[in-house]
């Protein structure tokens, strides 16, 4: 017997949809005079003709499509130039129940208009936005060269940040053009600071750029040394070897598990592991949370060492490249035994091929 579609179980409908109509963490940026409209007639004549593709083609097969897969639709949330922020800030007024469904957030190039979607966000008491990912911007440069993030809606998006409680995953960004030099990423990171401090469920952080004692730096990283919950931290590998107090600091957490380090830590935000299927049906029973059906876990593989390769991801697929143990860094960190524990056990660090410095045992 044929199953018709009202007596398929929503729940598979659900996690269905999710595969179509999640968008991507990170997807490629636009470039700058990229127009999301062609202002020619043959252009526009040929878009209206056009059949609906896409993420949005799924809502409007049915009503019961509509209904199951708008939340999906606002699951993953990324914002590159302030229309979308504008875009997007009208949707949730006019709807206040989507910003409920809300659970990635990814703001690429920050606007003044994010301030107020992160404010909405927060206003329905019912925030569940679980994984930032945030760009920072270099002062006087907006969202595609639309204007500068400078003075009030600067302060205004920092103050927003702030008030972040339900982060579980943070992921920071810095442009080739971003330097810490610069007032609008030294206020963001301080922001972010606050907010890890305000987040008593994060536990993963990835910066792609290495920590350091840079005083804009030195707040994060005291807020990451005493997140309650932080187990993984991901960072390229400093090439300098006095970024090593600032890891130690952090290596003071007694939740952290492992420091992982690389130069291909630059992977979208949800490279990061999926929740284990015991979870999400539990916060599905409990909460009935619109979430994607979770990835298998790749295998796990093991140098020669004895310690675990970070696994890749279905957005990352290729494995974590190992790094050579004769970095600086490496060398100014072997004075810390428990930060050597954590990179020993988040980072592939090559041990045949090359050869450090030769040392003569019993000998001058």
């Amino acid at each position: 017997m044929a199953a018709t579609l009202p007596s398929f179980p929503e729940e598979l409908l659900e996690r269905i949809l999710a595969h179509a109509v999640i968008a991507p963490a990170a997807p490629h940026p636009r470039a700058s005079w990229h127009s999301p409209s062609s202002s020619s007639p043959s252009s526009e004549q040929t878009q209206t003709t056009k059949p609906p593709r896409g993420r949005t083609a799924p809502l409007l097969v049915s009503h019961t499509f509509h209904r199951i897969a708008l939340p999906l639709f606002y699951h993953t949330l990324v914002l590159h130039s302030p229309r979308q922020s504008a875009g997007l800030l009208a949707a949730l007024r006019a709807r206040p129940f989507l910003a409920s469904a809300v659970r990635v957030l990814v703001l690429a190039s920050p606007s003044a208009g994010d301030a107020e979607v992160l404010g909405v966000l927060m206003l329905s008491g019912e925030s569940r936005v679980g994984v930032l990912d945030v760009t920072l911007p270099s002062s006087g440069i907006g969202g595609n060269g639309s204007g500068g993030l400078e003075g009030k809606e600067l302060e205004e998006l920092a103050g927003a940040l702030r008030e972040l409680c339900t982060l579980r995953a943070l992921s920071v960004r810095k442009g080739a053009g971003t330097y810490l030099s610069q007032r609008a990423p030294r206020v963001l990171l301080d922001a972010l600071a606050e907010a890890v401090n305000n987040c008593a469920q994060l536990h993963t952080t990835t910066l792609t750029f290495p920590l350091s004692t840079d005083p804009a730096l030195l707040p994060l990283a005291n807020a990451l040394s005493t997140a309650p919950a932080l187990t993984t931290l991901r960072t390229p590998l400093p090439a300098l070897p006095n970024a090593a107090p600032a890891y130690a600091l952090v290596a003071e957490n007694e939740s952290l598990q492992r420091v992982c380090l690389g130069d291909d830590i630059d992977v979208p935000a949800l490279a990061l592991p999926a929740p284990a299927p015991a979870l999400v049906e539990e916060e599905c029973a409990n909460a009935k949370e619109l979430l994607p059906v979770p990835s298998r876990s790749p295998r796990r593989a093991t140098c020669s060492s004895g310690s675990v390769v970070p696994s890749s991801s279905p957005s990352s697929p290729r494995a974590a490249r190992p790094i050579l143990p004769t970095s600086l860094f490496l060398s100014a960190a072997r004075p810390h035994d428990r930060l050597c524990e954590l990179i020993r056990a988040g980072t592939h660090v090559a041990v045949g091929g090359w050869r450090g410095r030769a040392v003569t045992i019993g000998g001058c």
